[in-house]
């Protein structure tokens, strides 16, 4: 039986909402609340598995509110409830359970419960088990013993512990985990996230769409398994990023600790393009620009002591990274001569020549 609070400043609407989850059966009804901040204090106490919060109240934002319930007991399911408010809408995928249009029809409450079930039944994958289960802690001991894998050199990819590609339900809940994650462990003010994300839409357009996507990151990381990960206090917003190895993570610890064949063929396979470089999103540009230079740098100071093969492999990567480059080319072919690699000598001059004839 699933439980169900539902919130709403309309007794009227309450009063409905409840027939009609009462007539489809499979969901009690445990609290009935007008205001957010009602239910706030008994949420932890009645754990409920179910929410249904209307938007558009008097004093507390829905989607606000939404973010603080979710906040205080992460293990539950929102489902907004509302009369129109399109642009909050259109942070959700047409899928989601994330919405319900008032008046709310039998059939559309039937697909979301539906929706909560199949995401129960993902959970219970998660977690290693089979069926539906809302048992508290499942969840978090499954977050204990995996970890989340994030490619973020060329593009982002995000792989759960078993291989599995994460799917983002908007391009924007993608760009919001990239955001956060790479700034991990620190607290970033909303106004700020809400700037960098949405620079060109009007405050009151962006804060609804901010509060949604919001809502279907904490989603996704919850199905995965890491209800918990961001937090959110004092208009703050931060990522423990601790479950999750990336390729950045071990490019640094390469470029720290690394040495040897084996570590600098590992250090030039693991740049597979720069940083964030095919999302194209604004906010990565100057920490790309750092990361590209330190690399870069690191590669340097690496091919002074490397052997004649080792150093061909860096100055190789190099040229890639910056082909314009004279010096990147002149000592990348002396050494092809040195190494009396004539062959691939001349190929390294035709690209060159085919290179400064696309620029000319």
């Amino acid at each position: 039986m699933i439980k169900a609070i539902l919130i709403d400043d309309e007794e009227i609407a309450l009063d409905v909402l409840e027939i009609l989850l009462l007539e489809i059966g499979g969901v009690t009804v445990i609290g009935k609340y007008r205001m957010v901040s009602e239910a706030l204090e008994r949420i932890e106490e009645l754990q409920p598995d179910l929410i249904f919060l209307d938007i558009e109240m008097p004093g507390t934002n829905g989607l606000v509110g939404g973010e603080m319930l979710a906040t205080r007991y992460p293990r539950a399911e929102i489902v907004f409830v509302t009369a129109y408010h399109q642009y909050a809408i259109e942070a959700f995928d047409t899928n989601a359970i994330g919405y319900l249009l008032k008046p709310v029809v039998k059939e559309k409450l039937v697909k979301s419960l539906s929706r909560y079930d199949k995401i129960q039944e993902k959970l219970a994958k998660s977690a290693g088990r089979s069926g539906n289960s809302t048992e508290n802690g499942a969840i978090e001991r499954a977050a204990e013993q995996k970890r989340l894998r994030l490619k973020v050199m060329g593009n982002l990819q995000l792989n759960a512990a078993d291989g599995r590609l994460v799917t983002w339900r908007t391009k924007k809940t993608k760009e919001l985990f990239a955001y956060l994650w790479s700034r991990a462990g620190e607290h970033v003010y909303r106004y700020n996230i809400i700037d960098d994300l949405w620079p060109d839409v009007n405050f009151e357009r962006a804060q609804p769409l901010f509060h949604t996507t919001m809502y279907n990151l904490r989603n996704t990381l919850r199905t995965e398994g890491f209800p918990d990960m961001v937090a959110f206090g004092d208009e703050r917003y931060r990522m423990n990023a601790e479950s999750i190895e990336s390729d950045l993570g071990r490019l640094h610890e390469l470029m720290q600790n690394g040495s040897g064949t084996a570590a600098i063929e590992e250090l030039t396979s693991l740049y597979r393009g720069d940083y964030l470089e095919m999302e194209h999103y604004g906010w990565a540009l100057s920490q790309r620009n750092k990361h590209r230079a330190a690399y870069v740098r690191h590669l340097d100071e690496l091919s002074k002591e490397a052997s004649l093969k080792d150093k061909e492999a860096l100055y190789r990567k190099i040229f890639e990274l910056d082909p314009c480059h004279e010096r990147n080319y002149n000592r990348l072919l002396d050494l092809l001569i040195e190494l009396g690699d004539h062959s691939a000598a001349e190929k390294l001059s035709e690209e060159k020549k085919r290179l400064d004839l696309e620029l000319s």
